[in-house]
Parts: C-alpha cells; sequence; structure tokens
C-alpha cells in the first residue's frame, strides 16, 4: 500500500511538473508571439514614418533643385540679355566708326583739293576780294587789317581798292584797310612740309585784334561741312538727321 501511495505521488508531481512546464512554454511562447508582433508593428511604424521622412526630403530636394535651376537659367538668361546687348552695341559702335570714317576720309579729300583753288591765280584774286568783301561786311567796322598768307601779300594788296570801293559803296563806309605785315597765316600744304598749314583765304581784324572774322578756306570748310553733316550722311547711308 505504501509503495503505491508512493507511486501515486509519484506521478502526480510528474504531471504537475509537466503542467507547470506547458504552462510555462504556453506563457514563453505567448510572450514571444506578443514580442514579435509588437517588433512587427514597431518595424511597420518605423517603415512608414522613414517613408513620409524619405518622400519630405525628396520633395524638399527636389523643391530646391528646381529652385536654383530657375536661377540658373534667369541667370543664363540675363548674362544673354547682356551679352546680345553688348553685341549690338559694339555693333553699332562699329557701323557709327565707320560712317565717321567715311565721313572724315571725304572730309579729308575735299580739304586736300582746297590747295587747287589757288591754282588759277585771276580765279584766286577774285575769290580773296570776295571774302574779303564778305567779312568787311559782317563787321561792319572802318579800320581793319587783312592778316593772309605771306605768299599772298601783294594779291590782297593788289585788289584793296576794289574792295574799298565796294565796301564804301554798299555801307556808306570809307575803310581803311592794310595787309598786316607782323602776323600771316600757315604756308600753303606742301610735300615735306610739318606744321600748320592754310590752304587760302584770309583772316580780318579791327580793334587791335578784339574783333576777328576768320574767312580762310579751312574755316569756310568747317562751317559749310557742319552745316551739310545731315545731308551728307543722307547721301552716304541714307540716314535723314531730325534736331529736336
Amino acid at each position: 500500500a505504501e509503495e503505491k501511495r508512493l507511486e501515486e505521488e509519484r506521478l502526480a508531481k510528474e504531471a504537475e511538473e509537466k503542467r507547470l512546464e506547458e504552462e510555462r512554454l504556453a506563457k514563453e511562447n505567448q510572450a514571444k508571439k506578443e514580442a514579435e508582433e509588437k517588433a512587427k508593428e514597431i518595424n511597420v511604424r518605423a517603415e512608414e514614418e522613414f517613408n513620409i521622412e524619405k518622400t519630405s526630403i525628396v520633395q524638399d530636394e527636389k523643391k530646391r533643385i528646381n529652385e536654383e535651376f530657375a536661377q540658373r537659367m534667369k541667370l543664363v538668361e540675363v548674362q544673354k540679355k547682356i551679352a546680345e546687348s553688348n553685341q549690338l552695341n559694339q555693333c553699332r559702335l562699329a557701323s557709327l566708326k565707320a560712317r565717321e570714317t567715311a565721313i572724315h576720309n571725304i572730309l579729308d579729300e575735299t580739304q586736300a583739293k582746297l590747295s587747287q583753288l589757288t591754282s588759277n591765280q585771276n580765279e584766286y584774286k577774285s575769290l580773296l576780294e570776295s571774302l574779303i568783301l564778305q567779312a568787311l561786311l559782317k563787321m561792319k567796322e572802318q579800320e581793319v587789317s587783312i592778316i593772309c598768307r605771306q605768299e599772298d601779300r601783294d594779291i590782297v594788296q593788289s585788289i584793296l581798292s576794289n574792295v574799298s570801293a565796294k565796301y564804301k559803296e554798299k555801307t556808306n563806309i570809307n575803310p581803311k584797310l592794310n595787309v598786316d605785315q607782323k602776323h600771316s597765316l600757315a604756308p600753303g600744304p606742301k610735300a615735306g612740309h610739318k606744321g600748320p598749314t592754310c590752304s587760302g583765304g584770309i583772316v580780318l581784324s579791327a580793334l587791335g585784334g578784339r574783333i576777328l572774322c576768320n574767312n580762310t578756306f579751312e574755316q569756310r570748310l568747317a562751317l559749310a561741312s557742319e552745316g551739310l553733316l545731315p545731308n551728307i550722311r543722307e547721301i552716304l547711308f541714307g540716314v535723314v538727321e531730325r534736331k529736336g
């Protein structure tokens, strides 16, 4: 009877130990399952948050890149316009320079031909008479000195009486004209000559030099070219200059 009781106690003990072991394993498995589910939930949440953050970063970076690209394109456009404007200005300046060069060449050629006006002495003599009379009528003075080239003094001296008579006839002023022996205009252009030159004409002086009237060929050309410059440009380039 005692052995039977001990055997029953042993079996009961083993059964209890088995039950406890199974209960322990069940709790362990339950805890493991809950831990795995919790870990999975954490991983899913972390993945979602990562994707959200990644999307936000990508969108921000795209925005930054687009803004930077837009700024660069705007800068490129501005630089392009500046380059085009500079190129246009350079073309305009080159065109203006070419036009001015053409005009200066024409004036230089005209200047070179001025000396031909003195080649015929009779014609030059008549021209000097007209230039002196024109200057006298402009000055309206009685005592006038005539400054001319040294090589023209004899010619000027020879026409003073005719000029005086015409001046008196037009103004009723009896002039006192003399050829200035102290001062003279620059000599005519000659090959190899360096320095100022004068192709012809005269300068009238009155009141001790306080009144001067320049009627040299160079001065007449300068005045004529200034007044005719718009017409010259129109003839050469088809451009009509309008003032005002």
